[in-house]
This record gives structure tokens, sequence and C-alpha cells, in this order.
């Protein structure tokens, strides 16, 4: 039995007997984290933030039998604008859904942690487009979990797409196929000249310096391109964006 403090934050929160919640923690060290969490449904809990959704903070946990226990928490941020806005509140769903579903217990994962803290941020506290930043997240997302997508040349024919050229995001083939080689593959996607650019410049240096925005953000096909290798569905994005 042992205390261990860590940095983390919170993935997921299911409420759990009359007064409890279990929740499951994403952390650096340690990778996915699930801990109890007594007593935080109560409306005068010191733990009742530490219990909520998107919550980052410097855990305390008691390692014991059974699930852990969280025993105190130090919260950093809340991410506050997220919970007052429906759209944010979507993007950011997906975006830890995305790490609940990666994320293995005791697999160290500092660079998603990261990655996720940078992406909350953007999303909850900066002015940048919520679906530029949503696409930006799964792009780095799949990339560090093993499956980055090919984006210079045809993934069939090894061909060159140049910049100025449409692509087919082909999750089953692993990156883009050039227009000669889309129709030999069912799950392939177009993305228009400056789509294929921009997720170009995205990959290589980030959203903050990466190339302006194309005319339409290929949030859905990257969104759908992450389910396949995952093989598992994410929440739905808002309405008016699946209709695009």
């Amino acid at each position: 039995m042992a205390y261990i403090s860590t940095q983390a934050l919170v993935l997921r929160s299911v409420n759990w007997r009359e007064n409890d919640r279990i929740i499951t923690l994403l952390t650096p060290d340690r990778g996915r984290v699930e801990a109890l969490v007594r007593g935080s449904r109560k409306p005068k809990s010191a733990l009742m933030a530490a219990s909520q959704l998107f919550t980052l903070g410097n855990y305390v946990l008691f390692k014991g039998k059974g699930h852990e226990l969280v025993v105190s928490c130090e919260v950093k941020d809340s991410y506050y604008p997220l919970r007052g806005d429906y759209d944010k509140l979507s993007y950011a769903s997906i975006i830890l859904s995305s790490a609940e579903m990666a994320v293995q217990l005791e697999e160290p994962q500092p660079h998603l942690m990261i990655l996720l803290i940078r992406t909350l941020t953007r999303l909850a506290y900066t002015d940048l487009d919520d679906r530029a930043v949503t696409s930006a997240y799964l792009l780095h997302f799949i990339s560090l979990i093993g499956y980055k997508p090919r984006l210079a040349h045809c993934v069939s024919c090894s061909k060159e797409i140049k910049d100025g050229r449409e692509g087919w995001l082909d999750p089953q083939a692993g990156g883009l196929l050039c227009k000669n080689c889309k129709n030999t593959h069912t799950t392939s996607m177009k993305l228009e000249p400056d789509a294929v650019m921009w997720l170009r410049s995205v990959l290589i240096q980030g959203i903050e310096k990466s190339l302006s925005l194309p005319r339409v953000i290929p949030l859905l096909q990257i969104k759908k391109y992450v389910e396949y290798v995952l093989d598992r569905q994410l929440p739905q994005l808002p309405e008016y964006i699946s209709r695009l």
C-alpha cells in the first residue's frame, strides 16, 4: 500500500453508489488510472471538482486493494469555457474519448498528456477555429499512437502528390491516394488541394504555425480515419458540421 502523487487529467467520470464517482485519469507516467473518489457527489465535498470531466490537477492517490482512492487534488485547470458552449463541449468530448480509447493501464503517455493539455487550452481560451483545433489534435493523436498517415505520396503507387493537387484520404491504406488509385479502395475520402496542404503543414509545424485554414476543414475525414484505426465510434460532431 502506498500514496502516489501525479499530475492527471480526468478523461471520464461515472457515478458510483450514492455519493461516489469512479474517474478515469490520464497520467504522464502511468497512462490510464481508474480511481474512486468517495463522497465527491455531496454538495460540500472538497473533491467534487477533482471528479469532474476535463479537470487537470495534481492528484494524490492511495493504492491499496481494489480501486485506487483519490485522497486529495490541487486543481490546476477545469477548462470551464468548455462546459458552457455546446459546440466546444462536443469537440472536447471527441478529444477526450479518443485518448481514453487508446491509452492503456500503466503505459506512460507523457507526449499524449502534453498534446491534450495544449489542445484543451486552445479550445477553451483562444480564438482558433474549434474545428481546426480538433482536426489538428486528431492528426497528431493518430500519429502518436503509431498510425501516422502518409501525406506526401500515394500510399498505393508511391507517386508524389504535389502541392495544389487533391488527394483521397484512406484509413485502410494508411494515408493519401492519388486520383488514379482512389477507385481501388472503398474507404477513401476526397480532400481538396488546400486541405491536403494544410494537413501537411499542421503535422510538421503545428496548428499555430500552419498555413491558413482551407475552405473546408477536413474534420469529418480525419475523424473517420481515427475511428477506423481505433475500431470504435467517437462522439458525434455538432449536427451542422455533420451536414457539411
